[in-house]
């Protein structure tokens, strides 16, 4: 062969050398990039786990307080609903003694007052009754 036929297979061998070697870097850029990607991709996931656990916790903290005001909240109605409630029935009630007292009707303490007199006169009726027929008794047996 001659100098001339050597040269362009020494220049094929050349670009072929090169295309593999091109070829070759592609490749190991193409396997940095995945190692990058994999390797940013943990970290990205990592962080991304981290900042889901502060999210979870300020709202964990949120709604603690939330239940909380809303627990107060509903304590304080409560509170305001038996007041409102207690006053409703001594109201209803100074109300409907009032009434009754217009229309001349005894309060319950007035009609007990009553029973109580009642009992006691009738236990002294017993007793002044059953003393007259003992006398009655006594008469009669002297005659």
């Amino acid at each position: 062969m001659t100098a001339q036929s050597k040269k362009p297979n020494d220049r094929t061998d050349t670009l072929q050398d090169e295309l593999t070697q091109r070829g070759r870097d592609v490749w190991l850029a193409g396997l940095g990039a995945l190692a990058t990607v994999e390797e940013e991709g943990n970290k990205l996931y990592n962080r991304l786990v981290e900042r889901g656990k502060e999210f979870e916790e300020e709202r964990r903290k949120e709604l603690k307080e939330a239940e909380e005001e809303v627990r107060e909240k509903g304590d304080e109605a409560l509170t305001q609903l038996e007041e409102a409630s207690e006053e409703t029935q001594s109201l209803l009630l100074d109300t409907v003694n009032s009434a009754l007292e217009r229309f001349g009707v005894p309060t319950r303490s007035e009609v007990d007052r009553l029973s109580e007199k009642v009992e006691t006169l009738s236990k002294q009726v017993d007793e002044l009754s059953s003393t007259l027929s003992d006398r009655n008794a006594q008469a009669d047996g002297k005659k």
